[in-house]
């Protein structure tokens, strides 16, 4: 039963009719126009589409006064029209338990039906399940379990109906928090695995299919692979060119082609950049270019894709870490980018701040519902929860009389098809076709637009569907003519099917997975395996604890992926763990010699990647050595080196593990902060000792603060180090 939230907003009955005065319709079309703020039913952390054009939304948790780890949820469908909602039933995994979808990755699959994958647990540590909501009958439908946890994953649909799910992280039993790299294949029977990316990926990878059926991660990493599941491997040597960008949105504004907006922090500020970076996909030797900067540095952002080919990006905040709220932070004014003019317009200013999960979507009627913002890890003032959402009208709603859409020939048309449009008012100079939307964190992963070509017979229109299910990726989409002036009529949804995909329900396609046939590849935990191996058998230099602090608030271990690949970058570095120890917010490395790391170029070698989305701390190494005194001095001297450090103590504060909850240095223990002393009262001649502890480097030298010392015979003194 549908129950009325509030009174319904003006703004769904306001539409541009020429009542207006000509001051405000001048003013609106250049800058559009916010409506009244409405109240939702949740936080709309994840907000989708439906095929009927109503809204599906969940947030963190049912009740305001929940916990934040809840492990249930009631997703809401709401109506804008009528500003009413009604629940869905709770989603649960196969064994019956329910589950909390947030921090879930999701798709709009090409019956109109929504895959969702993944949850939450607790922060870092997802659910195992997926599961299927079905918006005609109300139901969810929980698929079998994945092969691991998924916190953060990405959902994509290919072109033959298929989906695939690539990262999300999880806590694993004697690893700590692991972000998985085996993109996992639903071809609506089965799970199978495709081939492992070739490190710990980012979390919400941002990915696009390709027109020529490959698929492309854009960020939030600075190196930008793709997979071909063809050939069932990736290939890279694509690199953004402004590094590292977390939580920013990444849009396919034409078929493969490609504009990543904002994000990240820059060194020295952790201010995120307005920067935009660009890719067309279609040519020979795609290769990033720098785009136009924004007005306003962003990050936790959202950017949708228009009727008319332009770009909206709304909400976000300017200031410096992962979310800042402080006021004046948060960015209010709308831009808008139009790639006819590789130009950006200032547009008028939402009233509520839509920062860390906030969303926004395309409607049919041509607005864009701005919601969300809130329920995050440290959240200090429960009104920065917003229960809310605001519509926009772009400034296409006031740039002259709508045509209308009268009737279509069908509601379903094959890739490659035609449909006729009988239309009413201005002529029709444009036809697109938009995905519907499926978007949280950031990123819109279903959104795509296709310009079709069309001719007129009267008042009738034919217009044609590219032949591509790549290209055109079947599903529902909003079909919109538009005059040419640039207004958009309310749109028709309309079902576009490929020619390789059924149209019956996608769990009766029995779709064959091409990465069955050849090995996936070595998973994290194999990787960091094979790591330890190399260490044992003497194939690896000196171990190195870096100090890197996340700056999303969920710690090293799950925002990982953009540090990794930034380390495997030192000068000097042999090998990376590819599973960071989450419990102390370390990463180790091993150098290619039995030397001291450069600490000098690290850095900045550091931030040239990953910007400033890891804070670095400083670095502990183990090195094994002779033990002498020059004058009241203590000296480590590294055989067949020219590696002589001065030994000291370890001071409260020098520790390079990080407690994440208190946000500063872990204590050390006493044992620890009387290790030097200890070791300088070992009988001389004692033979070789692995002392470990942080380095510091000065015009006198390089120290090593001792936090630990034993024989390199000892067991448990195998250069392992423990994932938290």
């Amino acid at each position: 039963m549908s129950v009325p939230t509030s009174s319904v907003d003006p703004s769904t009955t306001d539409l541009p009719d020429g009542s207006a005065s000509e001051a405000a319709t001048a003013s609106a079309a250049k800058t559009g126009r916010w409506g009244n703020v409405v109240t939702l039913p949740n936080v709309a952390v994840h907000c989708h589409l439906l095929p009927d054009g109503r809204i599906l939304l969940w947030g963190r948790r049912d009740s305001p006064t929940g916990t934040m780890d809840d492990h249930f949820c009631t997703p809401q469908v709401w109506e804008p029209a009528t500003n009413r909602t009604q629940p869905t039933p709770q989603p649960r995994a196969a064994t019956g338990e329910t589950v909390n979808l947030f921090c879930s990755g999701h798709t709009l699959l090409p019956d109109g039906r929504l895959l969702v994958a993944g949850g939450h647990l607790q922060d870092g540590n997802g659910v195992n399940q997926a599961c299927i909501y079905d918006h005609h009958a109300n139901t969810w439908t929980p698929l079998p379990a994945m092969n691991q946890g998924r916190w953060y994953p990405s959902v994509t649909t290919l072109p033959d109906g298929r989906v695939l799910v690539l990262s999300g992280s999880a806590v694993i039993p004697g690893r700590g928090t692991v972000v998985t790299n085996v993109p996992q294949i639903w071809d609506g029977k089965a799970w199978h695995e495709a081939a492992t990316f070739p490190g710990p990926p980012p979390l919400y990878p941002r990915m696009h299919l390709v027109p020529d059926g490959r698929l492309f991660v854009t960020g939030t990493n600075a190196e930008t692979p793709f997979l071909d599941l063809h050939a069932n491997r990736w290939t890279g040597g694509l690199t953004r060119p402004d590094g590292e960008r977390q939580y920013a949105p990444s849009v396919m504004y034409e078929p493969g082609k490609v504009i990543y907006i904002g994000g990240g922090n820059d060194p020295g500020t952790d201010l995120p950049t307005a920067r935009t970076s660009l890719i067309d996909l279609s040519g020979p030797a795609p290769t990033w270019r720098e785009g136009p900067p924004m007005a306003f540095a962003r990050r936790q952002h959202n950017a949708t894709l228009l009727p008319d080919g332009t770009v909206l990006v709304t909400g976000g905040t300017s200031g410096p870490g992962f979310n800042d709220l402080t006021p004046g932070k948060p960015v209010h004014v709308a831009e808008l980018w139009n790639p006819a003019t590789n130009a950006w317009t200032r547009l008028a200013a939402e009233s509520v701040d839509r920062c860390y999960h906030s969303t926004a979507v395309l409607l049919p009627d041509g607005r864009v519902l701005s919601a969300g913002s809130g329920e995050f890890a440290g959240q200090a003032n429960p009104h920065d929860s917003h229960r809310d959402g605001q519509f926009f009208h772009p400034p296409y709603l006031f740039a002259g009389p709508r045509p209308r859409i009268d009737k279509v020939s069908a509601t379903e048309v094959a890739d490659g098809g035609t449909v006729e449009i009988t239309t009413s008012g201005p002529a029709v100079g444009k036809v697109t076709l938009v995905r519907l939307s499926s978007v949280t964190h950031a990123f819109n992963a279903t959104q795509r637009i296709h310009v079709l070509p069309f001719t007129t017979r009267g008042s009738t229109i034919t217009a044609t569907v590219p032949t591509s299910p790549a290209a055109c990726l079947p599903g529902h989409y909003m079909l919109f003519v538009l005059s040419a002036a640039g207004v958009p009529s309310v749109a028709r949804i309309v079902h576009v099917r490929g020619p390789a995909t059924p149209h019956a329900a996608l769990a009766d396609a029995a779709l064959e997975t091409e990465a069955d046939a050849s090995s996936p590849g070595p998973t994290i935990e194999e990787l960091d395996d094979a790591v330890t191996e190399r260490v044992r058998d003497g194939r690896l230099g000196t171990e190195v604890t870096v100090g890197l602090t996340a700056q999303c608030p969920y710690g090293l271990g799950g925002c990982w992926g953009g540090a990794y690949e930034a380390l495997r970058t030192l000068a000097g570095v042999g090998a990376v763990r590819p599973i960071a120890n989450s419990a102390d917010s370390t990463a180790t490395v091993y150098l290619t010699h039995h030397g001291l790391p450069d600490l000098a170029r690290w850095p900045a070698q550091l931030a040239e990647s990953a910007n400033a989305s890891y804070h670095y701390r400083g670095v502990e190494v183990s090195l094994t050595g002779i033990v002498g005194n020059v004058g009241d001095a203590v000296h480590l001297t590294v055989p067949d080196t020219a590696v002589v450090v001065t030994l000291a103590p370890l001071e409260p504060g020098t520790e390079v593990a990080w407690d994440l909850q208190a946000r500063r240095p872990r204590p050390a223990s006493v044992d620890e902060l009387q290790a030097f002393d200890r070791l300088r009262t070992q009988p001389a001649g004692g033979g070789p000792v692995r002392v470990t502890g942080p380095l510091r480097v000065s015009d006198d030298g390089p120290t090593v603060l001792v936090r630990a010392f034993a024989s390199p015979q000892d067991d448990d003194q195998l250069p392992t180090t423990p994932r938290g």
